[in-house]
């Protein structure tokens, strides 16, 4: 599971919230492409959660977007959502809840999702295209979001890369 930089951008969502004790909800419903890493990804949000002193709960159930319960967290993880995984009431729930300072980290797939929901398409910045075959790739690390971790400034990798359609922001930084 490629977790480094969605490890470090959880941490600070979680870590600069005032709670005392951070939670993070992981949402993993697909209604499109299942990804297979989906369980791999949720044991290794699990396990830092532990490790890291923050709670951690996942769901598949788009139930789990109303105000009462989205109140219990920091941040939503979006873990390789696909389609359109909330009706209009737990869209605006989750809209709002942004808006009100809760975090929100979308991992892999999570541009390939509510591609009708104009504010979640800007939320993520672009929506998801296609992918080539894995491929070698050149990464760079970037100031100011790599200043602090223990990157090398260049590094290769064999990675999944997406193409995404137009960007819905001028600059739109993601990992996948």
């Amino acid at each position: 599971m490629k977790k480094l930089f969605p490890v470090v951008i959880l941490l600070v969502f979680l870590f600069s919230c005032s709670k005392d004790k951070p939670s993070v909800l992981v949402f993993f419903k697909t209604e499109g492409y299942h990804h297979e890493s989906i369980a791999a990804g949720k044991a290794a949000l699990l396990k830092m959660g532990a490790e890291k002193g923050f709670v951690v709960d996942t769901t598949d159930s788009a139930d789990a977007f109303t105000e009462e319960n989205l109140k219990k967290y920091n941040a939503v993880v979006f873990l390789s959502t696909t389609g359109d995984v909330l009706n209009q009431a737990q869209q605006n729930e989750f809209m709002r809840f942004i808006q009100a300072g809760g975090g929100y980290l979308g991992i892999h797939a999570a541009t390939d999702t509510e591609y009708d929901w104009w504010w979640y398409g800007k939320l993520v910045g672009a929506y998801f295209l296609s992918h080539p075959e894995q491929q070698e790739a050149k990464f760079v690390k970037v100031a100011p979001f790599g200043n602090g971790l223990n990157l090398p400034d260049e590094w290769m990798r064999k990675d999944e890369l997406y193409n995404y359609k137009k960007s819905l922001r001028i600059l739109t930084y993601s990992i996948s």
